[in-house]
């Protein structure tokens, strides 16, 4: 074998060698995000829509008093606040008179908070939200919408 050929041998093998490293890296830092958030919660602040008919809204805060507010497919807000269980990723939601109004299961926010899912438990209905903004939107009486930051 040439001096050429093992040099490009050699090239080769430390690339496949790098690019598994690289690869092995990527994986361990997602398995340690998944895990974190497994044992203390995803971050759910953010706007979020029903993923059927993109009708139904549902936005998180959690530095104000825990907030959440969902306006339905007709437009009627239903606000309140809610508590994270023994589960960080299920919340218990309940209206602002002290009535439960459902049960959140976060199923998944990527590293980046580019994406989200959750779906929400009420009536004997689930319904699925994906995420929409970070930045968390919520329907004041006047039909305005007061983005929180």
């Amino acid at each position: 074998m040439g001096r050429r050929a093992i040099s490009i041998t050699l090239a080769v093998v430390c690339l496949t060698v790098l690019l598994g490293a690289t690869g092995l890296f990527a994986i361990s830092r997602e398995t340690s995000y998944m895990q974190e958030c497994a044992s203390e919660g995803f971050a759910i602040d953010g706007f979020y829509r029903d993923d059927k008919t993109s009708r139904e809204t549902l936005a998180f805060l959690e530095e104000d008093n825990c907030r959440w507010q969902l306006v339905d497919q007709d437009g009627i807000c239903t606000d309140g606040q809610f508590k994270r269980t023994d589960d960080p990723n299920i919340l218990i939601l309940k209206k602002e008179n002290g009535e439960e109004f459902g049960t959140v299961h976060v199923a998944y926010m990527s590293r980046r908070r580019e994406q989200g899912q959750l779906y929400l438990f009420r009536d004997s209905k689930v319904t699925r939200f994906y995420l929409v903004s970070t930045k968390p939107a919520f329907t004041v009486e006047s039909g305005d919408v007061d983005p929180d930051s």
